[in-house]
């Protein structure tokens, strides 16, 4: 540690004389990033500057930047309390990436201005001046060599590249981290890998006119890319499934995803394959889902992408149909590079024309036009009409609306285990393609097949999901158990592959991996990355409260009707999600704003509701005992003053927060008590 402590964050260290007279040669200070099991440093460099966000030249961090199997590390030689973020990650440090985090290598001049992209097998000078890591979370890292010992910058750059870029699925740091795993989770979250939790889901809904078949786990297989277990009308056979398949992309007949108790149902399908007999095979089915509606209600089909996208877009309101992916992705590369200004004067420059560049980009227009697709299906539904959902390959944006189309009718799914769920059923069982849509390689393809085979369409559809949802808990505030920030959080997990969760292309290659020993470890045991205090944050203290229309609502109808969320799915009703997309952004990190303000401040006073609860409580257990007598009362304790944070709180360097000394205090009033028995548990037992 540095014996002067430094009062600001950054300082330049450009242009200093060296110090220690050492640090060409990298001996500044022996400098150690912090490994995992199995974790191995592949490239280091010594006396490197990591440059402020938007600075130019002047300002900086002199520290040591490591590349490992798993992670680029930057450790900072003037470390201080001051480095930390408001939410502390156990398993990736403040300057830590995930490997599979990084979006683009940049080779610079030493500065973030002059630019050129850095490819994997391509040419990489010996006296590399500079290095900018664009990350998929839209977080940037530019870092100088100046001081650096010569060549020590292509060594880091080039283990990036190969490390960062894998040829190879079984490459990726899951397959070598061999840490044990002990599950602890939430007994009520589905996680849809067995037969039995299809069951229980059918249960719950309580569909009686479906049912379960397994074929799909059999030799016979028609969609190779869902589970084994799929839930059909109860009248088809599995020997019509296995022929009408023929007639539909990837095998993907219509299956039931959600159902109502009154008889109307979801489903998801495939786009129908052009021969002489799919009209007919699609007739057919369509027919044993109306047979499995109790009141025989003709199903309605929503065609969210693709050839029938016109008679989609007729029937939602007159939204567009959802553009192809390429489309999508080309509308996040420009997003992307509305928040990713790498200059202050680049970042003025954009601001002065912030809307242009966002209407430009359509991404609001895509979220749009999933909250209309979702509020047709739900109003379809509300009235007891069965809705199918056709797409594609049936695997992305059929997943997309499926979700917010439960989301506005199914309160169990707001709450974060039902949301965990949701995401395990329709994104992980049903088989998106993770892999080929975040730009990991396929599972089970040599590094010549990978060569041969042509590149798979990157594109942020379960970004899309999630800031689809952030609209709607920005809309109803009180109708989510989660936060933003959990949201956010979900987002950054995505591209950490310590875990499986998002690591596949569809349950079959998982279970390929696991008969080779591979240690499966869902994302969805937080207590793996935060602590308790950080997990509170993932709560909305508004959740659960009473309203005056739910008050006022009678009957198991009328309740259902008033749990059906009414969205504005305007292109106007939306808003850029902040918190996720801008949080990197030093400017804009305002303190006294953005939404976790409000969270942190409703958590004060259901804190101290709570305890005002408990005290009339105690006094009434107090008065019944003391037959007349008089009790001394004690005095009243002050409440929790409510801290004060900046906009992108928790994702922002401001030292030490108040806020981590008071969320002791609110965070049981919203966590279950049931629900941090085993956390407790593990966190308080010995090492």
């Amino acid at each position: 540690m540095n014996e002067k402590k430094l009062v600001q964050n950054f300082k330049s260290y450009i242009n200093v004389s060296p110090m220690n007279n050492g640090d060409k040669n990298g001996s500044i200070q022996e400098l150690k990033p912090k490994l995992l099991n199995g974790e191995l440093v592949v490239g280091a460099a010594h006396s490197v500057v990591m440059l402020a966000p938007l600075s130019e030249r002047d300002r900086g961090r002199f520290g040591s930047l490591f590349v490992t199997n798993y992670k680029l590390s930057f450790i900072p030689i003037d470390s201080s309390s001051n480095d930390e973020y408001g939410q502390r990650n156990q398993l990736v440090g403040t300057f830590d990436v995930p490997l599979t985090g990084v979006g683009a290598l940049w080779q610079t001049d030493g500065g973030p201005i002059r630019r050129r992209r850095l490819l994997p097998r391509s040419d990489v000078p010996s006296k590399l001046k500079g290095l900018q890591i664009v990350c998929k979370n839209m977080k940037v890292l530019t870092f100088n060599f100046a001081n650096s010992p010569i060549g020590s910058g292509r060594k880091v750059a080039m283990a990036l590249l190969h490390h960062a870029f894998p040829k190879r699925h079984d490459l990726l740091f899951a397959f070598e981290y061999r840490e044990p795993y002990y599950p602890t989770l939430p007994s009520d979250l589905n996680m849809f890998q067995r037969p039995g939790d299809w069951k229980r889901e059918l249960e719950r809904c309580e569909c009686p006119h479906w049912r379960i078949t397994c074929i799909n786990g059999t030799s016979d297989a028609f969609m190779l890319t869902a589970g084994e277990t799929l839930i059909v009308p109860g009248s088809v056979l599995d020997y019509n499934l296995i022929e009408a398949a023929r007639h539909f992309r990837s095998g993907r007949v219509p299956i039931w995803v959600w159902g109502r108790p009154e008889g109307a149902a979801l489903l998801r399908s495939g786009e129908l394959l052009p021969t002489e007999q799919s009209a007919t095979a699609e007739s057919v089915l369509l027919e044993q889902v109306r047979r499995s509606h109790p009141k025989l209600t003709p199903p309605r089909v929503l065609y969210v992408c693709g050839a029938g996208g016109a008679a989609g877009a007729a029937g939602a309101g007159g939204a567009g149909a959802l553009p192809p992916l390429a489309a999508l992705d080309a509308a996040y590369k420009k997003l992307a590079d509305l928040c990713t200004p790498t200059t202050l004067a680049g970042f003025w420059t954009q601001d002065s024309q912030y809307y242009s560049f966002l209407e430009s980009s359509r991404w609001l227009r895509h979220v749009a036009s999933c909250l209309t697709f979702a509020d047709e299906a739900a109003n379809q539904l509300s009235q007891n009409v069965s809705v199918v959902l056709q797409e594609g390959d049936g695997v992305d944006y059929s997943a997309v609306v499926s979700c917010l189309t439960q989301l506005l009718l199914d309160e169990h799914y707001r709450t974060i285990t039902g949301f965990q769920s949701l995401i395990q059923k329709e994104w992980i069982a049903l088989g998106h393609p993770f892999c080929d849509r975040l730009g990991l390689p396929r599972p089970g393809t040599t590094k010549e097949e990978t060569e041969k085979e042509p590149t798979a369409q990157v594109a942020p559809v379960f970004l899309l999901f999630l800031d689809c949802t952030w609209q709607l808990q920005r809309q109803f505030p009180a109708a989510f158990q989660f936060t933003e920030t959990y949201l956010t959080t979900l987002w950054d997990c995505t591209h950490n592959h310590l875990f499986d969760t998002f690591l596949f292309n569809c349950p079959r290659d998982r279970e390929l991996a696991v008969a080779k020993n591979f240690v499966q470890r869902p994302l969805w045991d937080w207590e793996e990355q935060f602590s308790e205090q950080d997990i509170a944050l993932f709560y909305n203290p508004l959740f659960g409260q009473s309203t005056p229309s739910s008050r006022q609502t009678t009957g198991a109808a009328t309740a259902a009707r008033a749990a059906r969320l009414q969205p504005c799915a305007s292109v106007g009703g939306v808003e850029l999600w902040s918190q996720c997309y801008e949080r990197w952004l030093p400017p804009l990190d305002a303190p006294r704003a953005g939404h976790v303000q409000f969270v942190l401040q409703h958590a004060a006073l259901r804190a101290q509701i709570q305890k005002l609860n408990e005290k009339l409580s105690s006094l009434s257990i107090l008065s019944r005992h003391s037959n007349g007598s008089e009790t001394t009362e004690a005095p009243d304790a002050p409440p929790t003053p409510t801290p004060t944070v900046t906009r992108f709180f928790p994702f922002s360097l401001r030292g030490t927060y108040e806020v981590s000394r008071n969320l002791d205090s609110m965070h049981v009033s919203l966590i279950d008590a049931s629900q941090l028995l085993d956390s407790q548990s593990l966190l308080n037992a010995p090492d």
